[in-house]
């Protein structure tokens, strides 16, 4: 007699297999229980058949939140509407096929199109704003009409989905906004820094000038700028090379900020100049300051490979109003004024040999 399958299963309680009671009555299924691909095949076939009645809702939502003529500008384009009704119809094959999710990832056909959504609006912070909220009406758009056309407790769980991810999308919105505004102070932070000494750049100083300028002329608040120049830094780089130059420069940067206030701005102004806006101080104030600074780089020692530098430094300056009343006037005598400095330097030098 031959051997049946479930010879060997009597020895193995594990395999043994289960018995069924026919009396027994069999349990109703759970609206929960339905099938995925039912469900899924029914919202899929709900986006196809609603595409213009969620594009409508969608439009109508970002309408609802126009306040004012000025909010215009973040109402889609004609552009955008064809790009939503095409992601729409990519969801409506996301949901039949989960492979499809590949296409909604970077680099994927749809989410590159999706970038399109994101150029409508202004700048900045009120821009991720903008473009939240119209991808959270898009979102609700679609929502909304599966909400309507799903049987009741299909109904609910969109519901409870819709309200989780509103919920969601403003924390997101939260978080991307505080990104943005530190990547922002960051790259504002490198735009006016020089990378060597870490002061202020040019373009920072010249701004600070020209708002300092009007002030004054608002509210007659004087100021004043210092220049100071390295006398030896050419001499510095042909005897010991540029990394001992970009120390010096560096020695110096370091010295102005420990010699100066913190209302008072300092700037590398270019190459071995340096620059500093002093609010509410007077030309004997900022030729103290200059003198102090130039006796304490000359005090300091620089290490420069096995060697000891004594650097020096010219200072000249130039007030508002007293030498003019225009950023340009005023940087012109202040650079006049370091030239006097340096040619006067140059002559008690040669006093001092003969």
């Amino acid at each position: 007699m031959g051997r049946t399958p479930y010879d060997n299963a009597a020895h193995d309680p594990v395999t043994e297999p289960a018995l069924f009671d026919p009396g027994e009555k069999p349990r109703p299924a759970s609206p929960w229980e339905e099938p995925e691909s039912q469900l899924h095949a029914k919202a899929q076939e709900l986006l196809r058949k609603h595409e213009l009645e969620i594009t409508k809702r969608w439009l109508n939502q970002l309408i609802i939140g126009i306040d004012d003529l000025s909010t215009l500008e973040d109402f889609p384009t004609q552009e955008s509407i064809h790009t939503s009704v095409e992601l729409l119809r990519g969801l409506a094959e996301l949901v039949g096929d989960e492979s499809r999710l590949t296409d909604f990832q970077p680099g994927g056909r749809y989410y590159e199109r999706a970038a399109i959504l994101g150029l409508v609006g202004g700048e900045g912070t009120a821009a991720l704003a903008s473009v939240s909220r119209t991808m959270l009406a898009f979102e609700n758009a679609i929502l909304e009409q599966l909400q309507e056309n799903l049987r009741r407790d299909d109904r609910e769980m969109v519901g409870l989905v819709r309200r989780l991810r509103s919920g969601l999308h403003n924390l997101m919105l939260a978080a991307i906004a505080a990104c943005w505004s530190r990547t922002n102070d960051q790259l504002d932070h490198l735009a006016h820094t020089d990378a060597l000494t870490g002061l202020n750049n040019r373009r920072f100083l010249v701004q600070e000038l020209e708002r300092h300028v009007e002030m004054f002329k608002r509210y007659h608040h004087p100021f004043s700028l210092m220049m100071l120049d390295l006398d030896n830094l050419k001499w510095v780089n042909d005897t010991l090379g540029h990394l001992a130059g970009d120390a010096a420069l560096r020695h110096l940067a370091a010295l102005l900020r420990a010699s100066i206030r913190d209302v008072d701005i300092a700037c590398r102004y270019g190459g071995d100049e340096f620059l500093v806006l002093m609010p509410d101080t007077t030309r004997a104030s900022v030729e103290v300051v200059g003198a102090r600074i130039t006796e304490s780089l000359r005090k300091t020692k620089l290490k420069a490979e096995h060697s000891l530098i004594t650097l020096e430094a010219s200072a000249g300056n130039a007030s508002c109003p007293e030498d003019g009343m225009e950023a340009e006037e005023l940087l012109r005598e202040a650079d006049a004024s370091l030239y006097r400095r340096k040619q006067q330097k140059t002559r008690e030098r040669m006093g001092t040999q003969n």
